[in-house]
């Protein structure tokens, strides 16, 4: 069963040096299979290097006022597969802009796909704001990333890049095998029916 989509994690530290280990970890996490692997790190223009993700975060902490590094988890509880990466970066971008929308300001960004950890696809961001999110900033925030996730979705239905999960196919298609196959008893027995009225 899919869980709700949700912001599951929202944490901030005031520390550029805990920000970088947040994104050499969502970088570099190991894998279903304990491998170390090394992922793709973008932001709202597309793919960014480890090196430009630091600069970005010491320059975030180096404007006037406080900088707040927030590590945010967006886990839409679609399982695997639910979007390809254009389409979750896509999705990331439209829920920091929400974010700022709110009137807090976004000084920088960087997020990675987690699509081979655990039981489901999600994103793991690091964002320097200017002051930290509110509880019902955090609500809306969840509620707004949902109907975000279902816009994407559906853009990619439409597209055609959005791939349903195999077994669920598999499944619709044995229902449909077993409509045909009634449909195919149904109107021999019709025929039956027929010639038996016609004796």
């Amino acid at each position: 069963m899919a869980r709700s989509f949700a912001v599951v994690k929202a944490s901030y530290t005031r520390s550029v040096a805990e920000a970088k280990g947040s994104v050499r970890y969502m970088q570099h996490r190991q894998n279903d299979l304990g491998e170390r692997e090394t992922r793709l790190l973008f932001d709202r223009q597309g793919e960014v290097s480890r090196q430009q993700a630091y600069e970005r975060l010491d320059q975030a902490g180096e404007q006037p006022g406080k900088a707040y590094h927030y590590r945010l988890v967006l886990n839409p509880g679609e399982g695997h597969a639910d979007l390809d990466e254009e389409g979750r970066q896509a999705w990331t971008a439209a829920v920091i802009q929400r974010i700022e929308e709110q009137g807090l300001k976004v000084r920088d960004w960087v997020a990675v796909s987690h699509t081979d950890q655990g039981e489901h696809d999600h994103v793991h961001v690091v964002a320097a704001t200017s002051r930290t999110l509110q509880k019902d900033e955090l609500a809306e925030l969840r509620t707004y990333s949902r109907e975000a996730y279902s816009q994407q979705k559906e853009l990619q239905l439409e597209l055609g890049i959005y791939q349903e999960d195999p077994r669920t196919l598999l499944e619709l298609e044995e229902v449909h095998q077993w409509h045909r196959e009634l449909e195919v008893e149904r109107q021999q027995h019709q025929r039956q029916h027929s010639l038996d009225w016609d004796y």
